[in-house]
């Protein structure tokens, strides 16, 4: 008998005398724990269980006594079989405490062990729909909603998310419309472990990490979020303070608040956003900067640590340049930025190497430019042409940034959704079929 039984043994066997005073009683007691289920010892395993991608976890645990035993094994408290022998396939990245209770009529004993997947997320890239999924590059393989598979079945139920990443956390912000859901989530980027989650509030479609604790959120209003305890103050609940995209930049936050009407780009002190207290959204700083945006429309910071975004508007786009003092320079393109719908999440836009001074742009019909910055003429003509199935550009570009390769998600709502992937020199490598949900990002942890 192994350590864990003899323990069981002695705490009933403590039971039955701390519940009888008389012999008779006790003699009772005693009988009947002889005739408990009784585990041979090494036939329940105790460590965790580490099984490859398709290999089968099966364990028997082998009784003394097997005469009228029934089983019941649960998998994070949800019963999983009844079988004498336990069997799980590893079809997808999982992890799971495994609980085995064994009865008769005497009694029963209950064991705990757990099990997880060796499997290796830089090998291939997840992307977000309502939950985490997995594409294996190397085995060309996808693994749908790895994400309840590691946290005990719990579900993200992310709808349009936003998802901003920050000190190897992914912080997840869900659209939702309730007030009774969770909508802010905490998963660490490479296990995709959830940490926490927190109720915040309703129609949120915006974040921007102010610095390693505090964080803005938009949608009804702006708040300001604690992201270790997950509190959250309003600054305004004005629904016509918007927040769709943006970034800091030294000591200012940029932020683009339109999905249609034109707007200037607005410039917040990042110190005036910290110290403001409930219902005192700080004010603009004063002049603005010099772009007028009429979509949605990210911010980037090149490998020469200025700022990059679009400028929008029914007169004509240009690629704009913001430099540490805030000095714009604009250079005029000959196509109109793609535009998603105000339901998009996130924004259609653009994507920049970190390593080189290439910025890649999707355009309204559904082409990709190549913008190598100071180079007016690479904007010209695009480097990658519309899909040849005429489905639209649905997402932001994604570049691996390991690998130079670029990753678009093309699909529109009623339609299956894919993610093409092109190599440096533009050309299709990979296409993955995606079915009617839209993949809202891609992330890398390579």
């Amino acid at each position: 008998m192994n350590r864990l039984h003899s323990i069981l043994l002695m705490v009933c066997v403590s039971i039955g005398f701390a519940s009888c005073s008389n012999d008779d009683c006790e003699d009772l007691h005693l009988n009947n724990l002889a005739h408990y289920p009784n585990v041979l010892k090494g036939t329940f395993p105790t460590e965790n269980q580490v099984l490859n991608m398709g290999e089968t976890l099966e364990i028997t645990p082998e009784l003394l006594n097997p005469e009228n035993a029934t089983y019941s094994w649960l998998i994070n408290g949800e019963e999983y079989s009844n079988e004498n022998t336990f069997s799980y396939k590893v079809d997808k990245p999982c992890r799971a405490n495994l609980t085995c209770i064994i009865s008769n009529e005497y009694g029963k004993v209950e064991m705990t062990t757990s099990f997880k997947s060796n499997h290796d997320f830089s090998k291939g890239f997840l992307y977000i729909d309502d939950t985490f999924n997995f594409y294996d590059a190397e085995k060309k393989v996808k693994y749908e909603d790895c994400y309840s598979s590691l946290n005990a079945g719990k579900k993200l139920g992310a709808d349009k998310p936003s998802v901003c990443s920050n000190n190897g956390k992914l912080y997840i912000l869900n659209n939702s419309n309730t007030t009774n859901a969770e909508h802010l989530f905490i998963v660490d980027s490479k296990t995709l472990y959830y940490e926490k989650s927190a109720t915040i509030g309703t129609h949120l479609h915006g974040m921007i990490i102010l610095n390693d604790q505090y964080a803005l959120a938009g949608g009804d209003g702006i708040r300001r979020i604690n992201l270790k305890s997950l509190s959250s103050v309003s600054l305004t609940k004005n629904s016509s303070y918007s927040l769709f995209n943006g970034i800091v930049y030294n000591g200012k936050v940029l932020v683009n608040d339109t999905y249609g009407e034109p707007s200037q780009v607005k410039c917040y002190n990042v110190s005036d956003l910290l110290a403001a207290k409930e219902n005192e959204m700080p004010l603009t700083i004063e002049p603005g900067l010099d772009i007028i945006q009429n979509q949605k429309i990210n911010f980037v910071q090149a490998k020469d640590g200025n700022i990059y975004t679009l400028e929008s508007t029914d007169e004509g786009c240009s690629i704009v340049q913001i430099d540490k003092n805030f000095t714009v320079q604009k250079t005029p393109i000959n196509f109109k930025p793609a535009k998603g719908p105000y339901w998009s999440s996130p924004t259609v836009g653009m994507v920049v190497s970190e390593t080189e001074g290439i910025i890649y742009i999707a355009s309204a019909d559904n082409c990709i430019y190549k913008y190598i910055i100071g180079d007016p003429n690479s904007i010209k003509e695009p480097f990658i042409s519309a899909d040849e199935s005429g489905l639209p550009i649905a997402t932001t570009l994604q570049l691996n940034q390991k690998t130079g390769e670029l990753y678009a998600i093309y699909g529109e709502q009623w339609e299956d959704y894919k993610i093409v992937i092109y190599n440096k020199d533009g050309e299709q490598i990979n296409s993955i079929d995606c079915g009617k949900n839209v993949p809202s990002h891609i992330i890398f942890n390579n």
